[in-house]
């Protein structure tokens, strides 16, 4: 079986939010400016990415719909 970089995504996403709650995409956010002073720039892409779907998956449940997802 295959994962997906979206895929891979949304299952950190969703891992951050259910051990951090409300601060799993500032936690996400974090992650991405550590890659970013490394020099990694596509692993900062994608913690930007999971801070993202964090976001909207935090959003959802305050609101009780379903989340977007990502382009």
């Amino acid at each position: 079986m295959s994962v997906s970089l979206n895929q891979a995504i949304r299952i950190h996403a969703k891992v951050l939010k259910r051990r951090n709650g409300q601060r799993a995409a500032r936690i996400a956010c974090e992650r991405a400016h550590h890659f970013l002073k490394q020099g990694d720039v596509e692993g900062h892409r994608v913690w930007i990415a999971v801070a993202e779907v964090t976001k909207a998956l935090l959003s959802a449940e305050a609101g009780g719909g379903h989340p977007k997802e990502p382009h």
